[in-house]
């Protein structure tokens, strides 16, 4: 008994070693990237409230619908799964080379650097996805959704999805520079094929198919049916989104073990 206890304490703090080393992390970052003074973190929230100036605009300018849907909630749900995605992929490329250093440190893995950038974006996102809400529910672009819990698996598996992606894509940067040089081609193709600006019931039987590869449709479909409800049909597997989730943070596990990437350069 007493050497179950002395294990399970062993292992406590460790987890609480990591956490702290976590949580260090995520304070360099902020410190780091917004500094000590001005606005510094809340420039992660400010950024999607000058979106909804645009959408205000569009909605000014042209309609307050769009193929039998509000425009606001269509295009804020579309942005900010997009931003999420690329948020997490800008931070994973070159995370490990920009925190080389502090790898001599026993007590940092690279697992520990990818998810403390992960979870400021994360954090970041989501916090600019609730106020972009709540002003867009303030001016009456927006209502509550009609499936809230709907809406909150969608938006854990869209997070899960772009954390996966971002160290996943984080530990390739690390092995050729091609895949930072082939990011901004990949990110603007996302801008058009990834469903900001269309449902896939609008595409053509041939389309659909080939836009539903991408997971990111995926979690903007689902997100946008828990917005309207079964008032549409709208396309999403969340089986498909566990499957290609589960496959790139078991990608990215593997690679984070390769001795080329723990080793740090002296």
């Amino acid at each position: 008994m007493n050497n179950s206890g002395s294990v399970r304490s062993g292992r406590l703090s460790t987890w609480g070693v990591q956490w702290r080393v976590i949580y260090a992390l995520i304070m360099r970052e902020i410190i780091t990237r917004f500094g000590r003074n001005n606005l510094g973190f809340l420039w992660l929230i400010i950024e999607p409230m000058v979106f909804s100036v645009v959408v205000i605009t569009f909605r000014t300018l042209f309609h307050q619908s769009f193929h039998g849907v509000e425009l606001a909630p269509f295009l804020m749900i579309g942005y900010t799964n997009i931003t999420l995605w690329r948020f997490c992929i800008s931070r994973g490329l070159r995370a490990i080379d920009a925190n080389r250093s502090l790898l001599h440190y026993r007590q940092i893995r690279i697992q520990d650097i990818f998810l403390a950038r992960m979870l400021l974006e994360l954090t970041g996102v989501t916090l600019s996805f609730l106020v972009l809400w709540t002003i867009f529910a303030f001016l009456e672009l927006a209502t509550w959704p009609a499936d809230p819990f709907l809406m909150a698996t969608g938006w854990l598996l869209a997070c899960w999805f772009s954390a996966s992606f971002g160290a996943f894509m984080g530990c390739l940067s690390e092995f050729s520079e091609l895949v930072a040089r082939l990011w901004p081609a990949i990110n603007y193709s996302a801008l058009l094929a990834g469903g900001i600006f269309f449902r896939v019931d609008w595409l053509p039987k041939a389309a659909q198919e080939w836009v539903l590869l991408f997971p990111l449709v995926h979690h903007i479909e689902m997100t946008r049916a828990a917005y309207w409800g079964d008032s549409a049909h709208w396309h999403y597997s969340v089986l498909y989104m566990i499957g290609v989730c589960m496959t790139l943070t078991l990608l990215a596990g593997i690679l984070m073990r390769n001795r080329t990437l723990r080793t740090p350069h002296l």
